[in-house]
């Protein structure tokens, strides 16, 4: 049980983009469970300094002990507490705690990622704990959820001027100018939802394009339920928006977003948070999904001519929405619980992709998913059993698969029970009990709680179920038969079972029989389909005998009558699927008819029927077909078999998708003239689906056979020349034509989607037709060609590049396999000159890009395909290649480009070995990173395949005497072992650089999973290492370093006091060493490593060396000191001293020996650059920094280090005044923005920087020296200097100039001269003589002394101190608006206001004219005239001085009327109405009914109420009824001059906008007051029922429901 638990959480990040630097601080609100808390146990990085209470305490972090615990980390399966907090004193048994920890991220490796335009950083998130932990201190486990609070600060613009935008989890609370640089902006989100640290993300970048989407655009097909599913969105969700960098328009890419969240919400759960966010990044890669934001990579946004695209776009937005609900919200309650949570939130897409794209496209995808399932589930892992881990990328990819389809049979199965007993009854259930609680604060489900609900809704036992497909693995495979017996009338069927686990070797893939229930379908004599359950049981043979329902009859299908009939039935049940579709289309009426009437027809298309070659087998029918499995409930390997005739029928009359998917499946492999025209039909007919029709083509390339006189190829070339080609110049159909016959293709026109895919399905049959020889036929090729030539795109609405892209894989794929393609389709032929047209489609395409170069990509694979088969010319050109595999190319291109120039050069050199290995290494581009490591993987295997020879070591001999059954798996992995072998002699084995490169690439943790993997399997193929993430030891040198030690006294003593080093004997190898153990050799030894020639690659930016274990006793303790620097000895405590040590060096070299120089090791420049500023490599051409000097002994004494101010320095001791200043002097540095690298000690593993203590052999960092200075280790001044100088000279030593951490390192060299001078001018300045001191001056300056401080404290710059952040934080937090006694000046305006805006108000809004108003008796009458005009310039001019006075002048208004106007006059009316109106407002505003009554307290506008304003604003934006009010009112533009006339106060949003950045309004109230203002101009201007009228009355409503939770309502009329 966890001792504590976070309910609160608040995260503050300054991101330096220019530096790649991360520095915060957060502060965790802890519960504690327990009587007494003594440590508190989280996960982080880099901690910094840490407090509990605001009091700063000690911390201890944990290193990785073993090299498992280490590969553990990297892969996210280890949930170990990264950093222990000791809690001291009373605060123990507190029960909530307040602990600040102050952290700092370099060019982080995991968790965030920079992108590579230097302005993009977004979080890598998993859905499993292992990724906060990158970029933030937090409790990083699977059931830790709290609400949390984000301040991220960003710089307002990038370099290019481009505004940047901070997007992340939660609502945008604020967005305010950061107080200490105006430059910057700070972004606040608030998460007020319980959410676990892993599924928080942010993005941070020029996100320019940014769109609300509100589901207006979606075209209201289906009437008044899409527009209810529109108003769902917006009472459901608080907002759906995208945001995207410049160039990209993502409405048409997320437009169905409001949809398919509304959908969701309708049909499962309310949506969990306040708003949803798509961001779209580019080289993501991906999706990441966290809360209330996803993350997607930018080469999915699409144009609204895209087809294609859309239907990928929607499928991956649709689940990456579902996982809203199951994945962020809903967790997985244990690992073994994972598949569930994958499983439901991809049930939940299947449910819209059924909802939006239909039940067709659904079944269809569905299907496919079953049969991929099937034949991919071999030797895979269950989806659940004890133990389990994180998935890797594998079996992700395998659960994504089978988790969905396993909840659907399970849905399947408990739809037995009822129709309204499936999992739409589940799933809410599951969504309430999270909602509810009744999950655990965690809300997590778990496997055996969801079963058990599903048991209790549907009453169905699905103990079996759960056995078979989830704890276990495998799926059935059946083989079924079937006879007719006529005795009996029934069908007996026979089922035999087996499982695709049957032959598996892997231990946890056992063999099992199914069971369940499984549907029988069979479509008797007179055509009525009759339904058989049949209950599968665990037995390998069952029989079944299912009752024939129709009397025995046979069915003649050989007479002509017969085969019209069914010919009319089959387009009698097309035309009712096409009345359901919706179509109408009068030229595909008579396609099931086709070549059946017309005997010209009939020849010209080579139409055959079924029954004309065979009678007999027509004849001997008794139904027509049977289906397996109709309901589509077992996810299997089916095979049935039954006649061609019968699979025709069900493709010609059963109206199920699956059916006749199953159908066209079975017919391409009963190869038949009459089925290549039941095949032609369906392709020909547009009613069918397009699916399927496209499938259908696909089918009839296999039927396209010598042995079938090329029938297939013969109905393909006549559909394409019937469908898109131009009827032939001599007029008619151009049916009776010759195949070879050129035709010219139809001007593309894609509106009818079903058209297209076929069109493309066509295409790609008639490129897989190969003849004896292995060739395409002509004509085919032929028609593609000029398909490719003539493609005319002008008058086309939609993109023609996946087309033509298309046709360039199509005309590569006819020529692909011809082994004379060198001599009939080279370069010089003039009619077939198809890498012409290739590379003319490539260069056009350049000039006028395609969508994600999706035709250059084609192209590149085209030639590289070629360049296969085609050796006497060279068809790749290498600088092509080489500029398009460029890293700012498209990610789809370089990874062509890649893909070429790895079979141009292969991996036998070095050089190139080096090039691809380090492109597979590169973290910036995660996506080009996977595939090339997935094609240098594939290029070493096939090598090793190809060339590799019999491995005679006893293990395969031991092995192959075994048994006979293991001879082929044995001889494959002796030649996979034996091409290894020649691989690393021939080329690899005597180039360190590049097991460097391999070795660093298998310890990044920044690198692809994928390719990690792939890497981290080739070094422990290639060199044959057990652990991978292991560098390799590094080569001897050939100098030797001997240190002779004075007396042998001396050493006793030196012996007794250090000890002496002992080399550890244990194996290298072992999972189980500790890390210390295993590099206490390479630590020990003053060795190099020789890299070897520069091969002339560019370093590839983004690799690592592999970091060299260290022990916490050698290298993290702050005190740690070389052996070579000995310290100084201090006095024993009798009085005496130790005699000193003499110590002699004596450096051997070899024969040609050069003079000493302190500089970096013989490393080559080409070694690749180091991605942290931690660890960037030295250069040993480069000379040394101008702060080292050359010395000729390689540990310099202090003296020799000490500048010349240090030598100034009293060398008696330092006094308590320069200790205090020497304490102060380490406190500034350490607060320096550029001092995090020198903070503490460097530490290999964590900064990347394996080669460090090669290098710098006397390491120093400001941790240190600040204890040594506690200790009281310095004796004087200029031993504090030499360390401090120490310290920047190792890091002008090992960073080459011009590097992050070198110009860091002259930064603080620069702050530290200029303190030092303080010291030199404080020693300097003479000392007051205490004796001349006057006697009352102590007692006076102690007087002043014990006077509190009146200084005020300075906010800091830097994000360094963490109290300064804390406090900055506390002052920018918006607070609650204060109540403040009520202004009547303010109130007495808002009233006015309101008077003067009211239709009966027009007689007074201005003084009686009695010349112009025709009144010459008014003045005689009314001695005291007063009207609201005369009121609101008095009020301006503050001529009240209470609101009695204008209380007064109101009524002097009213009485002045009713003293003039008689009662039944119009005026007199309206001051009556008036008069009732002004007792309302009053006493509204003043809650009093008269002048006398107490004012309410007024709330103060501050920097919440401020915030809040503008959010309610920002929401009524977008609102369709708020057009006429947005911006101020133009009667020139709107053709109302008396506009004006009658409205004597105007307003609007845009000024109420401006009003409220000027920060215009004092109290909440007369912000309202404007919106009141608003709303009676509308409806004092506008007459009832009029739109304007209308909106100004939705407009009412809509404020007054956004006022009302912050009770803002009472300032506003009640509508």
């Amino acid at each position: 049980m966890a001792e504590f638990v976070v309910s609160h959480q608040l995260v503050s990040l300054d991101i330096d983009f220019e530096r790649q630097v991360i520095r915060g601080v957060t502060e965790l609100s802890i519960e504690s469970k327990v009587d007494e808390l003594g440590k508190v146990r989280l996960h982080c990085e880099r901690p910094g300094k840490v407090w509990v209470e605001g009091v700063e305490t000690t911390f201890k972090q944990r290193r990785p002990e073993t090299r498992q615990h280490v590969v553990n980390k990297l892969l996210g399966s280890s949930e170990e507490s990264d950093l222990e907090i000791n809690v001291y004193g009373h605060m123990r048994v507190q029960k909530t705690l307040k602990v600040r920890v102050e952290f700092y991220i370099v060019r982080p490796s995991a968790g965030l990622v920079f992108g590579r335009d230097g302005w993009t950083v977004y979080t890598a998130a998993r859905q499993h704990p292992s990724s906060a932990r990158q970029w933030m201190p937090c409790a990083d486990t699977m059931e830790g959820r709290s609400t949390w609070d984000m301040f991220i600060s960003v710089p307002a613009c990038t370099g290019a001027m481009e505004p940047m935008t901070v997007v992340a989890s939660g609502e945008l609370s604020s967005l305010v100018a950061d107080p200490r640089d105006p430059r910057r902006r700070v972004y606040r989100y608030v998460v007020s939802t319980q959410t676990a640290a892993w599924a928080l993300g942010f993005a941070a970048g020029p996100f320019v394009s940014a769109c609300a989407l509100d589901g207006r655009g979606l075209e209201a097909s289906g009437g008044g339920h899409n527009a209810r599913l529109r108003q769902a969105t917006v009472e459901a969700v608080g907002g759906v928006f995208a945001f995207a960098a410049r160039g990209y328009d993502v409405r048409e890419t997320c437009g169905f977003l409001p949809e398919a969240l509304a959908f969701y919400s309708q049909e499962f759960g309310a949506y969990p948070y306040a708003s949803y966010k798509v961001v779209f990044v580019e080289g993501l890669g991906g999706v990441v999904t966290c809360a209330s934001l996803t993350l997607v990579d930018a080469g999915l946004v699409h144009a609204a001519g895209e087809i294609e695209a859309a239907y990928e776009a929607r499928r991956v937005l649709g689940h990456a929405a579902a996982q809203q609900w199951f994945g962020t919200h809903v967790t997985a309650e244990t690992w073994a619980d994972q598949w569930l949570v994958v499983g439901l939130a991809g049930h939940m897409a299947g449910q819209f992709v059924r909802h939006n794209l239909g039940t067709n496209e659904q079944r269809y995808r569905l299907r496919r998913d079953m049969v991929r399932l099937s034949h991919a589930d071999v030797n895979q892992k269950p989806l659940s059993y004890p133990g389990q881990g994180p998935w890797t990328a594998a079996e992700a990819e395998f659960g994504q698969l089978k988790a969905p389809i396993v909840l659907y049979m399970l849905d399947r199965r408990m739809l037995r029970g009822g129709v309204a007993l499936g999992l739409a009854r589940v799933v809410p259930k599951v969504l309430v009990a999270a909602m509810g609680g009744d999950l655990g604060p965690a809300n997590a489900v778990g496997t055996a709680w969801f079963l058990r609900t599903c048991r209790r809704v549907s009453g169905v036992d699905i103990a079996d179920f759960a056995t078979q497909w989830v704890y276990g693995a495998g799926c059935p495979v059946f083989h079924v038969g079937y006879a007719f017996n006529r005795k009996k009338l029934a069908v007996e069927i026979t089922l035999h079972q087996e499982c695709t686990n049957t032959h598996a070797t892997a231990p946890w893939a056992r063999p099992q029989l199914f069971a369940g229930p499984m549907t029988a379908r069979i479509r008797e004599a007179d055509g009525t389909p009759y339904e058989h359950v049949l209950d599968i049981r665990r037995e390998p043979t069952a029989r079944f005998e299912v009752q024939f329902n129709t009397k025995y009859k046979r069915i003649r299908r050989s007479t002509r009558r017969f085969h019209m009939r069914q010919m009319a039935a089959a387009a009698e049940e097309l035309n009712i699927n096409a009345e359901v579709l919706g179509l109408d289309d009068a030229d595909d009426s008579n396609i099931a008819l086709f070549g059946a009437e017309n005997a010209r027809e009939k020849h010209d298309w080579r139409v055959v029927e079924w029954g004309e070659a065979d009678e007999h087998s027509l004849a001997s029918a008794t139904f027509e077909w049977i289906r397996m499995d109709s309901d589509l409930d077992w996810a299997c390997v089916m095979h049935f078999e039954q006649p061609d005739f019968m699979w025709a029928a069900q493709l010609q009359k059963d109206r199920d998708v699956v059916a006749q998917l199953d159908a066209v499946d079975a017919l391409q492999h009963l190869p038949s003239a009459a089925a290549s025209t039941t095949l032609m039909r369906t392709v020909m007919d547009a009613r069918v689906f397009y699916r399927v029709r496209a499938d259908a083509a696909l089918a009839l390339a296999r039927l396209a056979t010598p042995q079938l006189s090329w029938v297939g190829l013969h109905h393909l070339v006549k559909i394409y020349k019937r469908r898109f080609c131009l009827p032939p110049a001599s007029g008619g159909s151009g049916d009776d034509e010759a195949l070879n016959a050129p035709r010219l293709p139809r001007p593309n026109n894609f509106a009818n989607i079903s058209e297209y895919f076929t069109q493309l399905a066509v295409i790609a049959a008639l490129s897989n037709i190969r003849d004896r020889y292995g060739e395409a036929p002509p004509p085919a090729r032929r028609l593609l060609l000029q398909a490719l030539r003539f493609n005319d795109n002008s008058e086309n609405v939609f993109s023609d590049c996946r087309y033509t892209a298309a046709l360039v894989r199509a005309l590569a794929n006819c020529v692909i396999s011809s082994c004379r393609f060198a001599q009939r389709f080279s370069l010089g032929a003039p009619e077939d000159s198809v890498l012409l047209e290739i590379e003319r489609v490539r260069k056009l395409d350049l000039l006028v890009p395609s969508f994600q170069n999706v035709v250059t990509c084609a192209c590149l694979d085209a030639l590289v395909r070629l360049a296969v088969v085609q050796h006497t010319q060279p068809l790749l050109n290498t600088a092509m290649l080489c500029a398009m595999a460029d890293a700012s190319a498209c990610v789809p291109v370089r990874e062509r480009a890649i893909c070429g120039l790895l079979l141009h050069w292969g991996l036998r050199d070095k050089r190139a070995a080096h090039f691809f290995v380090a492109l597979a290494s590169d973290t910036e581009s995660p996506v080009v990173a996977r595939t090339t490591a997935r094609f240098v993987m594939l290029a070493v295997m096939l090598r090793a395949m190809s060339f590799g020879q019999q491995h005679s070591s006893l293990l395969f001999q031991e092995q192959q005497q075994q048994g006979s059954d293991l001879r082929e798996h044995i001889d494959t992995d002796a030649r996979l072992v034996g091409g290894l072998e020649a691989l690393i002699d021939d080329a690899w084995g005597d180039s360190p650089q590049l097991r460097l490169l391999l070795a660093s690439a298998a310890y990044d943790a920044a690198l692809d999973p994928d390719a990690h993997r792939l890497l981290a399997l080739l070094h422990a193929l290639v060199y044959q290492v057990k652990d991978s993430t292991i560098p390799p030891q590094p080569v001897a040198s050939r100098k030797k370093l001997k240190i002779k030690v004075g007396s042998r006294k001396a050493r006793r003593a030196s012996g007794s006091r250090k000890g002496s080093r002992v080399r550890s004997s244990m194996s290298s190898d072992s999972e189980d060493t500790p890390l210390a153990a295993a590099a206490s050799a390479a630590l020990n030894e003053d060795e190099f490593v020789d890299i070897g020639d520069s091969y002339g690659l560019p370093p590839i930016a983004g690799t690592r060396p592999p970091p060299i274990a260290t022990s916490d006793r050698h290298m993290d303790s702050p005190a740690y000191e070389p052996p070579a620097r000995p310290e100084p000895l201090e006095p024993q405590r009798d009085g005496q001293q130790t005699p000193s040590v003499k110590v002699k060096l004596k450096l051997k070299l070899g024969k040609t020996a050069s003079p000493i120089r302190v500089a970096s090791p013989p490393y080559s420049s080409t070694l690749p650059k180091i991605s942290s500023p931690l660890a960037a490599s030295p250069d040993r051409n480069r000379s040394p920094s101008p702060a080292v000097k050359p010395e000729p002994a390689l540990a310099p004494a202090a003296s020799s280090r000490a500048p010349t101010e240090a030598s100034e320095a009293t060398a008696s001791g330092i006094s308590g005044d320069e200790r205090k200043f020497l304490f102060r002097l380490l406190r500034k540095l350490g607060r320096h923005p550029s001092a995090f690298p020198f903070l503490g000690p460097v530490d290999v593993i964590r900064d990347g920087c394996p080669t460090y203590y090669e290098v710098i052999k006397h390491p120093m960092d400001l941790a240190t020296i600040k204890m040594k200075l506690e200790q009281k280790k310095y004796p004087a001044l200029s031993d504090f200097v030499s360390d401090i100088r120490l310290m920047f000279s190792n890091c002008y030593l090992f960073n080459p100039p011009s590097t992050p951490v070198y110009n860091m390192g002259k930064e603080v060299e620069a702050a530290f001269d200029a303190e030092w001078e303080k010291l030199k001018h404080y020693q300097e300045k003479p000392k007051a003589d205490p004796a001349k001191k006057r006697p009352g001056k102590a007692n006076d300056a102690s007087a002043k002394r014990s006077k509190p401080s009146k200084k005020k404290h300075r906010v800091q710059d830097t994000l360094d101190d963490p109290e300064a952040i804390i406090a900055l934080l506390d002052q920018t937090q918006p607070q609650k608006p204060q109540e403040v006694p009520g202004d009547w000046h303010s109130m007495c305006r808002r009233v006015l206001l309101r008077l003067q805006a009211q239709p009966t108000a027009m007689e007074f809004l201005m003084p009686v004219d009695p010349i112009k108003q025709g009144v010459p008796t008014y003045p005689d009458i009314v001695k005291h005239p007063m009207d609201l005009g005369t009121m609101r310039k008095k009020l301006d001019r503050h001529q009240y001085h209470n609101e009695q006075e204008f209380y007064d002048d109101v009524k002097l208004v009213f009485s002045n009327c009713f003293l003039f106007n008689p009662p039944d006059s119009m005026v007199y009316k309206h001051a009556c109405a008036l008069q009732d109106f002004f007792h309302v407002v009053w006493k509204q505003l003043a809650r009093g009914g008269d002048a006398d009554s107490s004012l309410p307290p007024d709330l103060l506008m501050n920097e919440a109420a401020l915030n809040r304003a503008k959010s309610i604003i920002n929401k009524l934006k977008l609102d369709e009824f708020l057009w006429p009010f947005i911006h101020p009112v133009d009667p020139v533009a709107l053709d109302i001059p008396v506009y004006f006339d009658i409205v004597k106060n105007p307003m609007d949003f845009s000024t109420i906008l401006k009003k409220l950045g000027k920060k215009t309004y004092k109290y909440v109230a007369e912000f309202v007051a404007d919106i009141q203002l608003i709303i009676d101009d509308c409806f004092l201007f506008n007459l009832p029922d009029t739109p304007v009228h209308e909106c100004g009355k939705k407009l009412h409503q809509a404020s007054f429901n956004l006022l009302q939770p912050d009770h803002w309502d009472r300032w506003l009329a009640h509508p």
